[in-house]
């Protein structure tokens, strides 16, 4: 059972290949260069696995929230392959993704992703459940209203934003590739909901710059 993960939904980009037999994993930071480093990074990977697009089963990728452009382009590309291999489709909300791996910490689990305008994209998990929801919100604020005397650790590709923080843990390994979860949990979710139609579109949090100019007029 061949899978091709592709996590793109920040300034990193995760590629990972599990067959069962064995699993590859890319990690790439060029910044937010996803469109001319996605497909070339993807092609590399499949060389290495010695896949064919044909011998894929899922194509998994992130569905956000996240940046609207690489979401858009991680999405995009990841329909397109599994278009053109006529293989399924399954998407993997982004902050549950990030969260994964620290179930076992004692206390409360919060994924970061800088969403720009002083504010983060983040949720909070503990013992590997959901305990807040996907929010848009300041940091600050957003910790403040977690529960009393827990310890917390923040993760995902934007922790550091949390530094100087004194009440927070920042994970040690906060950017470590999510590629091989992302296929993982993509399995789960596969085997429970079934494949995502092939309109799928991003979970966004928030308007666009242009769609909230594009009201502003309206």
């Amino acid at each position: 059972m061949n899978v091709l993960a592709i996590e793109a939904s920040g300034k990193n980009i995760a590629i990972a290949i599990a067959t069962g037999e064995q699993s590859l994993e890319l990690l790439i930071n060029r910044g937010f260069k996803h469109a001319e480093t996605l497909m070339p990074a993807v092609e590399s990977l499949m060389k290495l696995a010695g896949l064919e697009p044909g011998e894929l089963y899922l194509v998994a990728c992130s569905a956000g929230p996240g940046s609207f452009t690489a979401l858009r382009i991680g999405m995009s590309t990841a329909k397109g392959i599994a278009r053109g291999a006529d293989c399924l489709l399954k998407s993997v909300p982004t902050l549950p993704l990030l969260a994964s791996g620290r179930e076992h910490w004692p206390g409360i689990v919060v994924p970061l992703m800088d969403a720009r305008k002083g504010r983060v994209y983040t949720a909070a998990f503990k013992n590997g459940k959901r305990i807040r929801e996907d929010s848009d919100i300041n940091l600050e604020e957003f910790l403040k209203n977690l529960p009393q005397n827990e310890k917390i650790l923040v993760t995902g590709p934007d922790a550091r934003i949390a530094e100087g923080i004194k009440e927070v843990t920042i994970d040690p390994l906060f950017s470590s590739a999510r590629g091989l979860a992302l296929a993982e949990q993509a399995l789960k979710l596969l085997k429970r909901d079934g494949p995502d139609p092939s309109d799928l579109g991003p979970l966004y949090l928030r308007l666009s710059e242009a769609e909230e100019a594009l009201e502003s007029a309206g």
